[in-house]
């Protein structure tokens, strides 16, 4: 949830969706690409009074709620049980940092650009409190450069930490509270970019944003919305071609949509194609999420019209 035009000046997302019940349903506002669900959406103004909930978006891990807290931009996530596995705080001040964090910074040889960089707060659960540690991320040719401190200015270690809340239990994994992998590393928006383009060829305005999974590269192909996710080693995960014709889905799919009773309304509703690996092959499903009160409906179908399972 950065600022999209500062995303754009840089160069340049999971476990898989496979596991979806084949019906499911989600609360939702009028905005087609913003699912809303209050039920989540509480977890976060019980945890953060004040906070204005934005959207909430369903994940593989669970859920992330977009919100905003005295004016700062934060995100939410939470887990398939609606446990909590962290919040960011994102583009916070340089001068909001501790102190200890800016010394230790500054003595790490690299400079600070407020333009091109981005200071974010993470807080998690650690026992039964909650811990917090600062993410600086800097904007480098070719690779983006990440350094983790505890708010006492040593580096956050993932696993093990014990100056300033580091999960000791090794519980912050890239899927669960903690994206990041240690206390540096870095963003190959490059290698990112590249797979995108190689395997489709012809996308054009790529822009890359770290996930708790890994990372998610949006683009256009042939003015098409899509988003390609990798996981933290670049491998490919999925990618979600969004809002896609309904006369584009197989006979197949539509007959066995239409046997279910319900009707599509091309103006509220949504269909997107999943591509995701399979073996050495590419395999596909289709999602069509339909805009109902009070609770959306989602259904998922295999090409040859069958629901698709766990």
């Amino acid at each position: 949830m950065k600022d999209l035009m500062k995303k754009i000046w840089k160069p340049g997302l999971a476990l898989m969706l496979l596991s979806a019940p084949v019906l499911f349903a989600c609360d939702d506002d009028d905005d087609k690409d913003e699912a809303f669900n209050p039920q989540v959406a509480q977890l976060a103004t019980t945890r953060y009074p004040g906070a204005t909930v934005t959207k909430t978006e369903r994940e593989p891990f669970g859920y992330e709620i977009e919100m905003w807290i005295d004016g700062t931009e934060a995100d939410m996530y939470v887990d398939h049980n609606l446990q909590w596995l962290r919040t960011e705080f994102e583009d916070m001040p340089w001068t909001s940092l501790p102190t200890a964090v800016t010394t230790a910074f500054d003595a790490s040889g690299y400079t600070f650009n407020p333009y091109e960089d981005d200071v974010d707060r993470i807080e998690y659960p650690y026992g039964d409190t909650t811990a917090e540690y600062y993410r600086i991320e800097l904007d480098r040719e070719p690779k983006d450069i990440i350094l983790l401190y505890n708010p006492d200015g040593t580096p956050y270690q993932t696993g093990g930490n014990t100056s300033g809340g580091g999960d000791t239990t090794g519980g912050n994994t890239p899927d669960g509270n903690n994206p990041d992998g240690g206390t540096q590393g870095t963003i190959d928006r490059q290698a990112i970019t590249d797979a995108v383009t190689s395997r489709y060829p012809g996308a054009t305005a790529v822009e890359v944003d770290r996930e708790p999974y890994g990372y998610e590269a949006q683009f256009y192909l042939n003015g098409q919305e899509a988003d390609m996710h990798f996981d933290t080693n670049y491998q490919w995960l999925y990618t979600e071609f969004e809002d896609m014709p309904y006369a584009s889905l197989p006979t197949a799919v539509t007959a066995a949509f239409e046997a279910t009773g319900y009707s599509f309304n091309p103006y509220e509703d949504d269909v997107d194609r999943i591509e995701y690996p399979d073996g050495d092959t590419t395999a596909e499903y289709y999602r069509i999420e339909l805009d109902r009160e009070p609770t959306d409906t989602v259904l998922l179908y295999n090409p040859d019209g069958t629901p698709r399972t766990r």
